[in-house]
């Protein structure tokens, strides 16, 4: 059908098509293509005919989420291609994580975690760490804040363990849940949000809506918030008001480096890219489709993470702390670096 140029829309756009004209149009679809494969949703029925269905959005991890690259690939016989684009994320992801604990940690911790690849989640740790705030408000229900007991609780767990930050987490039983959303979403009250986070050194507001609940709670409420005060307040605005729930699962590792530079602890070369400063960057927004780059493999637009500790030669040697001398030789490594990344839309690009 593709090497024909045919398109066939199944549905279309119709609003009063339910369930059982769905189900009966992808029937009829497969009387005409036997040999075509339908690609189903988590909650699909996985032994329909000719069905796989893609389960991704329901991974906690970022990595575990940009792996279903490889349930693409292999459709494709593009295996290898796929492989190659997971090692490199994952390379630049533990490179910034490496750059991060680097640049916070003693020579004697670094020691330490020179013996384990366990991530850690800060959770009521005194431990001088800067500590981030993940959280947004829904109309009608609350303040939804990160849960993260382990750092594969959910993503933003995930990010704030690879920068070795502390992240606050939902104490037990705190907030409620509502029946009407099966009792799996918690939400605290304004009371409890603000004991919950005031001390905060950042707050990433994961949502494109912080002026309306802005101008719903007030500024005299958001004074009380020292990340807010300190005008360390960030929303996922950074490329466009929509892409983060699009665009950016591509891009795991750059929000990841975006997160260790808003928290700073890295190199202080990389911009953040995604999360965006509500002070002081203007919104995203997303450059025109160019229709004869559409077969062409995406580039993520920044630069590539390069290890620290290598570079200085310290890592094996476990000795001095880390200077302000060190941090400019550090940046000074990363700022020759032109290459860029390419993320798991190349492979979907090239396939097509």
């Amino acid at each position: 059908m593709l090497d024909e140029g045919e398109i066939i829309n199944v549905d279309g756009d119709r609003d009063d098509v339910g369930h059982s004209e769905s189900a009966s149009s992808v029937e009829a679809y497969l009387a005409a293509y036997p040999d075509a494969i339908v690609l189903g949703g988590p909650y699909d029925n996985a032994d329909a005919a000719n069905t796989m269905v893609i389960a991704g959005s329901q991974e906690n991890t970022n990595v575990g989420q940009f792996d279903w690259i490889a349930f693409y690939a292999a459709l494709y016989n593009k295996e290898d291609m796929s492989n190659r684009i997971a090692g490199s994320a994952q390379q630049n992801y533990d490179c910034a994580s490496e750059n991060s604990y680097f640049l916070s940690t003693s020579p004697i911790e670094r020691k330490l975690k020179a013996t384990t690849s366990t991530r850690r989640v800060a959770e009521g740790e005194e431990d001088g760490r800067p500590t981030l705030l993940w959280a947004s408000w829904f109309s009608g229900y609350g303040w939804s804040v990160a849960s993260c007991p382990t750092y594969q609780s959910d993503t933003e767990c995930e990010w704030a363990a690879a920068c070795n930050v502390k992240i606050l987490s939902r104490p037990e039983g705190v907030g409620n849940a509502p029946e009407s959303l099966g009792g799996r979403y918690w939400y605290l009250s304004d009371e409890e949000f603000l004991e919950f986070g005031k001390d905060a050194d950042r707050w990433v507001y994961k949502s494109q809506h912080w002026l309306k609940v802005f101008e719903e709670k007030g500024e005299e409420y958001f004074q009380q918030f020292k990340a807010y005060r300190n005008q360390q307040v960030y929303d996922t605005q950074g490329v466009s008001p929509n892409s983060w729930y699009e665009q950016r699962l591509a891009e795991y590792y750059v929000v990841g480096m975006d997160v260790c530079a808003i928290m700073g602890v890295d190199d202080g070369l990389h911009k953040s890219r995604w999360l965006r400063n509500i002070f002081n960057d203007p919104i995203g927004v997303m450059p025109e489709c160019n229709v004869a780059e559409i077969d062409e493999p995406y580039v993520a637009p920044v630069s590539e993470c390069m290890p620290i500790a290598a570079k200085l030669n310290v890592a094996s040697k476990g000795e001095g702390e880390v200077t302000a001398k060190d941090k400019d030789n550090a940046g000074a490594v990363s700022a020759v670096q032109g290459l860029t990344l390419i993320a798991s839309l190349a492979v979907i690009a090239s396939l097509w």
